[in-house]
């Protein structure tokens, strides 16, 4: 399982709906617009592809950042304090 943050900034507020449903059905979510995405290979290009349907090229951006396990270990928070990350997560995909 490859670790990604996945953020966007969409410009339509249906559009953005859609991809925040699409982004839930493959991670959790850690602030408004960001999503911790724990995923195979096949699951990070299907929701790439996924996310590509949703958006308007020339309006939104979706990034995708990888994680490494160490890095996920160091995350730190200032303010309202995050969930722990679990290692042993599971995320399905239906």
């Amino acid at each position: 399982m490859d670790s990604y943050l996945v953020c966007y900034d969409i410009s339509d507020p249906k559009r953005l709906r859609k991809v925040a449903r699409t982004c839930e059905d493959f991670g959790y979510r850690k602030q408004l617009s960001v999503f911790l995405v724990r995923v195979s290979v096949t699951d990070i290009v299907r929701l790439q592809k996924r996310l590509y349907d949703i958006i308007n090229l020339d309006e939104d951006q979706v990034l995708f950042l990888p994680l490494s396990e160490a890095g996920l270990q160091r995350m730190e928070t200032i303010g309202r304090p995050t969930d722990a990350h679990d290692k042993n997560d599971v995320v399905m995909v239906l």
